[in-house]
């Protein structure tokens, strides 16, 4: 099993410099601050959603541990939580001499978003959610 407190490191380091760069902005009125922290997904959300699809990830085996084993996925979700479009964005990765383990991990990544779909997907905000960018570290569910 994986440790969803590991999880929380996964999450990009920009989500907290944007945050930074709000607050230091005091001209935004509170009602245009709400508005901006309501982009995308909370941690919290974010979590649920990753330890679906994690409970659906059959990790190849033999995947070599000093390798860096991120994927990045961007999905295109509909309101009922089914996914309407996958990307791999590390993409040309996949192609490098050297990098067959990639291929074989970032498919069987893709292949678990959509063994698991429809996704349990907030209720309300749809605009926050339809795009999102999860990361998937292998080392996370290989170490869990």
């Amino acid at each position: 099993m994986f440790d969803p407190n590991n999880i929380a490191a996964l999450i990009d380091k920009s989500k907290e410099e944007s945050a930074e760069v709000l607050k230091t902005n005091d001209d935004i009125s509170q009602d245009q601050e709400r508005n901006v922290e309501n982009v995308g997904l909370t941690l919290s959300e974010e979590d649920a959603l990753k330890a679906q699809i994690f409970g659906c990830w059959s990790i190849p085996l033999g995947l070599p541990y000093n390798e860096n084993l991120l994927v990045r996925i961007k999905l295109k979700l509909k309101p009922d939580g089914t996914v309407s479009k996958t990307e791999i964005l590390d993409h040309a990765r996949m192609n490098k001499p050297g990098q067959g383990f990639y291929k074989v991990l970032a498919e069987s990544a893709l292949r678990a978003v959509k063994l698991c779909q429809p996704l349990r997907v907030p209720t309300t905000g749809y605009e926050r959610w339809k795009e999102l960018q999860l990361n998937f570290d292998a080392r996370e569910m290989l170490e869990g």
